[in-house]
């Protein structure tokens, strides 16, 4: 049985020596391994055939070649997944058992083992017997519990990954619409889903899709946004009340509140005049907002262009185009 035992541990030594992933050789790949799937039972980014999971890796991948170091591309991942994306069990609460079993069998294992080596007095009526002493079954099963131990060690070892405090957050515009939906949903509480949020929202408005645009707003306005992100959301919900509904006056009055937020914002400004101009059929009016955009410095020469020709239409009180 000891023979066996020792075989089978063996077996199992040079299965892991050789099977292990090398991060030299393939070290997005053993990033990918430390990093549990968002949308996925128990799996990491690297195992996974999900989109999350493929955009994820897409990331890793980018970050090496830049020359980001390991613990940089965790932070960056970890900052934008929050913490469901750690594989390392935390020394807490239903895996605390994880951590310490472990230790308790090294710790018994060597203890057994030891006790071998103490003088103990044998029986008269057994020396004679050349089979192996309870002394020797004692080691053997030390050295198969320390064994166990060290295994079990090991394998909670490769889930391990340094916890940070103060995660860098990711730029939303690196990750797909279905991964950042899925990471939303899986952390509706964390302070950053207020941004990734906005950021989805404001795709999904880019891009005229207001039905999947819209709830997303709404959660931004009934979390805690900042100013900027409230009067971002008010705006683009003003549009898109009165462009997908023609409701003219609670248009106006979520972008008012939106200007409140954000006083003299560019954005406002000029979507309120089109409200303004094509909802109220008032040039008048929407050639004062117009001449309120122009005023802001930082204007993109394309939208200066574009606003410019918006006054000129209706300075000449033509209707809206």
């Amino acid at each position: 049985m000891s023979w066996t035992l020792t075989a089978a541990l063996a077996v199992f030594v040079v299965a892991a020596v050789f099977l292990a992933p090398d991060p030299a050789e393939d070290r997005a790949r053993a990033l990918g391994e430390r990093i549990r799937c968002p949308v996925c039972q128990g799996e990491s980014i690297a195992d996974s055939p999900s989109d999350p999971a493929r955009d994820m890796m897409n990331l890793i991948r980018a970050r090496v070649d830049e020359g980001r170091t390991d613990q940089q591309i965790i932070e960056e991942l970890v900052g934008a997944f929050s913490g469901s994306v750690l594989l390392d069990p935390p020394v807490a609460g239903a895996t605390l058992w994880l951590w310490i079993l472990p230790v308790l069998a090294v710790g018994v294992g060597g203890g057994l083992v030891l006790s071998r080596f103490r003088p103990r007095k044998v029986p008269q009526s057994r020396l004679s017997r050349p089979a192996p002493t309870p002394l020797k079954r004692t080691a053997m099963g030390g050295m198969v519990v320390l064994a166990a131990g060290a295994i079990a060690m090991a394998t909670v070892g490769q889930f391990r990954q340094g916890r940070v405090d103060n995660l860098a957050p990711i730029d939303p515009a690196n990750i797909s619409n279905e991964t950042l939906e899925a990471v939303i949903a899986a952390n509706r509480d964390d302070p950053q889903i207020v941004g990734m949020r906005l950021a989805l929202a404001n795709r999904y408005f880019e891009d005229g899709d207001y039905q999947r645009a819209f709830p997303h707003y709404e959660a931004v306005i009934e979390a805690e946004p900042t100013p900027i992100q409230a009067g971002a959301a008010l705006t683009r919900l003003g549009w898109m009340v009165f462009d997908g509904n023609g409701e003219v006056e609670l248009a106006i009055d979520l972008i008012d509140q939106a200007l409140e937020a954000m006083p003299e914002d560019p954005f406002a400004l000029y979507l309120k005049g089109r409200v303004v101009w094509c909802g109220r059929d008032d040039p008048n009016g929407a050639a004062v907002l117009f001449g309120q955009v122009l005023a802001a410095p930082d204007l993109e020469p394309d939208v200066r262009v574009s606003v410019e020709t918006d006054l000129a239409t209706a300075q000449a009180g033509s209707s809206c185009q």
